[in-house]
């Protein structure tokens, strides 16, 4: 048992002093060649874009939610500010 797992540590030493001695590409590279291939603009222009009814509705219902949990902040900070 013992030749055994001294044989696998002798074959995984290679490998792992590879790996570790393999030099990391600099994070400078990858701002450099930030969108180089392609366009950041957008495919469809903001000035013609047309939200479909299932995209409007989803919105609504979002919003709706963060105004409930708006609503709910303020009576809870108006009932504590005026003690009633």
């Amino acid at each position: 048992m013992a030749s055994l797992l001294r044989r696998a540590v002798v074959r995984a030493t290679p490998l792992v002093q590879a790996q570790v001695t393999k030099p990391a590409a600099s994070p400078a590279a990858f701002i450099r060649n930030f969108a180089t291939t392609k366009a950041a603009s957008p495919e469809t222009p903001l000035m013609h874009y047309t939200s479909t009814q299932q995209a409007t509705s989803s919105i609504n219902h979002r919003i709706f939610y963060v105004n409930v949990v708006a609503m709910v902040l303020v009576y809870d900070l108006g009932t504590s500010l005026l003690d009633i």
